[in-house]
């Protein structure tokens, strides 16, 4: 792989959206399983205040709900009818709708957009995107070491949460780069954020190598060229503007 497909802040498009929401529900489910096996001993309940145990059962019921969010973003994301969902849920197509497109919503939307906008004078941004949808790769591993070490029936496999992730090929990685880049467009009233076009057009660049060989089109390793000679460009900007803002 090169840099740009190493790169942490893009590396999430090789993978599928629908790869990328069941890592998200993987990670909730750990959590709540991680969550739940705490209350399990006994050693501090003498020194727990009253109610406490309740408090944490009612925390638990909120990590299951945030679970079965997920499930059903895992589920749109394989586009499983809002009717299918419904009927798991016991309510109407309509009402399963209605209770859950917001998250839904705001799924697709931290796809394009993974931070959340910065507050004035804020040094960064917050993540909007799901951190195990954001740094895929990290957060597979982590997940196929957990399943080894909590799960007997997969203590001798490799990847019990990776290996089975739907694929995505050359072909699929490039349309939603493609996307991706299309959506930094989508405000007329706001320029494209340089680095972050700098950072797609570096990755689309690899694409682009890898189609060349792949499918033997030398016009796609001419096309790379191009777009790196397009991101160079932008780094250079961002680099100059960044100098600028310092003096």
């Amino acid at each position: 792989m090169t840099d740009a497909e190493h790169d942490s802040a893009s590396e999430r498009f090789a993978y599928s959206r629908t790869a990328l929401a069941r890592l998200a529900l993987s990670a909730e489910l750990r959590e709540l399983a991680d969550r739940a096996a705490a209350g399990v001993p006994t050693t501090n309940d003498m020194w727990a205040r009253p109610g406490e145990v309740v408090g944490d059962a009612l925390d638990l019921v909120h990590q299951a709900q945030e679970v079965l969010a997920r499930a059903v973003i895992y589920e749109r994301q394989k586009h499983t009818s809002w009717e299918a969902i419904g009927e798991q849920l016991d309510m109407k197509r309509q009402s399963a709708h209605e209770k859950y497109k917001d998250a839904v919503a705001e799924w697709q939307l931290a796809l394009q957009e993974p931070h959340c906008p910065a507050p004035p004078g804020a040094p960064v941004r917050g993540l909007r995107l799901h951190e195990a949808a954001y740094a895929p790769t990290t957060a597979g591993r982590n997940l196929d070491a957990w399943a080894r070490e909590h799960i007997p029936a997969h203590r001798e496999t490799d990847h019990p949460v990776t290996g089975h992730l739907p694929a995505l090929s050359t072909a699929e990685e490039m349309v939603q780069v493609l996307d991706a880049l299309k959506h930094l467009y989508g405000d007329m009233r706001t320029p494209p954020d340089p680095e972050a076009r700098a950072r797609l057009t570096e990755r689309k660049a690899a694409l682009l190598d890898r189609i060349a060989v792949e499918d033997g089109r030398p016009e796609a390793a001419q096309q790379a060229e191009e777009a790196r000679a397009l991101a160079l460009q932008l780094r250079t900007e961002v680099a100059q503007a960044r100098d600028e803002n310092q003096h």
